[in-house]
């Protein structure tokens, strides 16, 4: 399979070692950026997806296509680069026993090569979602002009959305491989500074995560992650740098480092 996006989900060591990840084991209850992702995608008026026509871009296990299913969507389409995570995917929909009717299906494509302004796609969703999938693509705009023609395009309510977080700037921006807390001393406090640089030079970092060198990732400010949306024919609608709250960290004291620094840019936008 040709691919422009580099495919390290299929490596079986590095497989292994995302298998062990909290939110690879619970789901959408082991992310914590979850719940403001939700706020998101449901409307005011709405707690579910009625009838809705969904789109994963980089589905993962295929935990929010499930989401969606079961919260009213009529289709749901999950997409991913990655064999092992279709195959995981489709194996908790063959393990499920009281699914609902929506239909659900999964299919391998690369999103920098794909195809969703042909006649089968054209404003044919009402929801585009991506979890922490954006930051591997090279050409995030073409992406974009390719996620806006499959938007469903109307008034208020009818226009599609898209929702999608990724690593955020401030996180990704370090040119050092892994790059990591410093401790540091402020009189008699201790702390942690977060090594920000070469912020404003945006574009491929080499990094290693879980054990593997050469992950491939592509740093972007948050200007660009905007600029890129309104270029392309969205309307931005939501904005979050995510961080834990005071809840999250009594729940998890672990995260509080977290509080430091933001680690997840989430966005929504209308097509119009």
């Amino acid at each position: 399979m040709h691919s422009g996006t580099q495919n390290i989900y299929d490596d079986p060591g590095f497989f292994a070692e995302y298998s062990t990840l909290q939110r690879s084991q619970q789901g959408l209850a082991g992310a914590p950026e979850w719940p403001s992702l939700r706020q998101m995608i449901l409307s005011s008026s709405s707690n579910t997806l009625p009838q809705s026509r969904v789109l994963d871009l980089g589905c993962g296990y295929g935990w929010f296509v499930r989401w969606a299913r079961e919260n009213g969507a009529s289709y749901v389409k999950g997409v991913d680069i990655s064999e092992k995570m279709i195959s995981k995917a489709k194996s908790f929909d063959t393990d499920a026993t009281d699914a609902p009717t929506a239909e659900v299906c999964y299919e391998r494509q690369d999103l920098e090569t794909i195809i969703l302004d042909e006649d089968a796609h054209r404003e044919s969703y009402d929801l585009v979602y991506s979890s922490l999938t954006f930051h591997y693509i090279d050409d995030l705009g073409l992406l974009l002009r390719q996620i806006h023609s499959s938007l469903k395009k109307g008034n208020g309510s009818a226009n599609g959305k898209l929702v999608f977080s990724v690593e955020h700037p401030i996180y990704s921006a370090p040119v050092r491989p892994a790059a990591d807390w410093i401790d540091v001393k402020v009189g008699e406090e201790e702390s942690k500074l977060w090594p920000l640089n070469s912020y404003s030079e945006e574009g491929l970092r080499v990094t290693s995560w879980l054990g593997t060198d050469g992950v491939r990732k592509y740093h972007r400010t948050t200007e660009t992650y905007v600029s890129l949306l309104l270029e392309n024919g969205f309307v931005l609608t939501g904005l979050k740098d995510w961080a834990p709250s005071k809840e999250d960290i009594a729940a998890h004291p672990e995260w509080s480092v977290e509080r430091h620094r933001p680690f997840f840019l989430l966005l929504a936008a209308e097509a119009r």
